[in-house]
């Protein structure tokens, strides 16, 4: 399997992974498991904040290194 395809199915596992993070900690807030010390609306919304940017800067750094692989011919 070439290095570029690798890459391309290791992003998709992260961001998979981090959407899973992020639905288990939303389902834990909302169910009262785990306690803020914000209201429960203002850590949903830094959790998805936090959550979303990082999926969005870890898909681009992929993005960057699958296509640097595709033109180096891997």
């Amino acid at each position: 399997m070439k290095p570029s395809k690798r890459i391309l199915i290791l992003c998709g596992v992260f961001e998979t992974l981090l959407a899973a993070l992020g639905l288990y900690l939303l389902a834990q807030i909302s169910s009262g498991a785990m306690t803020t010390t914000t209201s429960p609306a203002e850590a949903a919304k830094t959790i998805t904040s936090v959550l979303g940017a990082a999926m969005g800067g870890l898909g681009g750094l992929m993005l960057v290194m699958y296509f640097v692989l595709k033109r180096r011919g891997s």
